[in-house]
């Protein structure tokens, strides 16, 4: 049986921002947006990412590629 990594990301913050996250995501990782309390007329979220992969190596780098799309966000 092959080795596989996994590591699951969660955010926590307004559904707007969430959405715009979701939406970098590339295609074959898997997300979902879980509806959590509501702040002030905001509702809040938590985005949840799976990540999988074959190797440590290709987990850290599916990672960091991730954490730097969602930063760029910030700027």
């Amino acid at each position: 049986m092959a080795e596989s990594f996994t590591t699951c990301l969660k955010w926590h913050g307004s559904l707007e921002v969430g959405q715009q996250l979701a939406g970098l995501i590339p295609e074959g990782i898997n997300s979902k947006i879980v509806e959590g309390d509501s702040a002030e007329d905001e509702t809040m979220v938590t985005l949840v990412i799976d990540v999988e992969a074959e190797s440590l190596e290709e987990l850290r780098i599916i990672v960091d590629d991730l954490l730097t799309l969602f930063s760029d966000q910030d700027e």
